[in-house]
């Protein structure tokens, strides 16, 4: 009984540190390179939740088109990736013929184009063969990867 205690405890304790790692900060705790950093890749944004999440700022709001807008910020400033809610037909042809190929009858629940340093990807979430998948294709549609990839 007492290994149980300690176990149920020692999960407890590791579950809220996990917990602790993303905090909501206000924006004036926000350094000014990050805070302009952020404005600055999202024109007509306004940002109504910042997080922290291991010395990357995430700041996200909704776009004027209604979708949202995630900017990931790094401490000195630097963008670390750009994550904007897209609809379908706003997918490049390249994109759209890899799903179909890859997943044809997938049911989008959410798409996103992620805006990294070196790369921009398309994320898809959604219905795929009666079961939810989390999808990733490069924008020239070369590169398709998906949680369906690890199941084998």
């Amino acid at each position: 009984m007492k290994t149980l205690f300690c176990t149920t405890a020692l999960s407890v304790f590791a579950l809220a540190a996990f917990a602790q790692e993303e905090t909501s900060i206000p924006m004036d705790q926000v350094p000014a390179v990050v805070a302009e950093a952020a404005m600055a890749n999202a024109m007509g944004v306004t940002f109504d939740n910042i997080q922290l999440d291991d010395g990357v700022y995430e700041f996200s709001g909704t776009m004027t088109n209604g979708m949202m807008l995630e900017v990931d910020v790094m401490e000195d400033g630097s963008i670390e990736e750009i994550e904007e809610q897209i609809a379908a037909d706003m997918l490049p042809p390249a994109v759209a013929a890899a799903l179909v190929a890859n997943f044809e009858g997938f049911e989008p629940t959410f798409i996103e184009k992620s805006t990294r340093a070196d790369a921009v990807v398309y994320e898809f979430e959604g219905m795929f063969d009666g079961a939810e998948i989390d999808a990733e294709i490069s924008e020239d549609g070369m590169t398709v990867t998906s949680n369906l990839d690890a199941a084998g």
